[in-house]
């Protein structure tokens, strides 16, 4: 069955999406396999004791992890029923593949952007953070005359007086971040609408499949 609907300007339809339903079962899949891979590094960094911040606890961090975890696993899921239906051309399935993986985009869409703005907001909490490991490392604290600086009801400030690195990548990381975050939403925002694009062409096939039976149907009818 041949597609005039093209996307990414140029590659059918049907090729198109079926190639972007790969790739998000690649990306995801790699990502799962990482977290899997790197687990006692993640869990080691997140729940590391530090002078000036209360780290996550264990519980919190493994639920965190393995909810991002289950949705990933979920969403390769849901792209590998979505290559399955575009081979075999099922318009049902493939309406279903379009709606579940329009809720993963929202779904990872609203969560990336959270995550994001929390950071930015907290920034300055991560350059102390930043500042503290690295005083840390450089053997800062066994000093006589190191020391952090206590203020009521706030979290402790790491001593040193240039923390210009820890701010200029802290910043950097912010930026960073933020341009990945912009690039991946709108990546997967266009191929969700892809997808929507192809499951609205099998439609308008199948209804113009069915016009042309029942109009033959008519034909030889009358011939009759």
């Amino acid at each position: 069955m041949g597609y005039t609907e093209k996307v990414c300007c140029c590659v059918p339809v049907r090729v198109g999406v079926f190639i972007m339903s790969f790739l998000i079962f690649c990306v995801y899949f790699s990502i799962t396999s990482i977290l899997f891979y790197y687990r006692t590094e993640f869990t080691q960094w997140s729940t590391l004791q530090q002078n000036v911040d209360a780290p996550l606890t264990l519980e919190v961090f493994n639920g965190v992890l393995f909810s991002f975890i289950a949705a990933f696993i979920t969403y390769c899921i849901v792209s590998i029923v979505g290559m399955v239906a575009i081979v075999m051309q099922h318009r049902k399935l493939v309406r279903i593949y379009h709606i579940a993986n329009w809720f993963f985009v929202l779904l990872l869409f609203t969560t990336t952007i959270a995550f994001w703005c929390y950071f930015k907001t907290k920034q300055d909490a991560y350059v102390n953070d930043c500042q503290d490991i690295y005083n840390i490392y450089h053997n800062a604290t066994s000093n006589p005359i190191y020391t952090s600086i206590q203020i009521p009801g706030k979290q402790i400030v790491a001593g040193g007086s240039d923390k210009s690195e820890c701010m200029k990548f802290i910043r950097n990381l912010v930026i960073g971040t933020g341009v990945c975050v912009f690039v991946f939403n709108f990546l997967q925002l266009y191929w969700a609408r892809s997808i929507g694009k192809y499951a609205i062409t099998l439609k308008k096939h199948y209804q113009h499949q069915r016009l042309q039976v029942n109009d033959d149907d008519l034909l030889s009818v009358r011939s009759d």
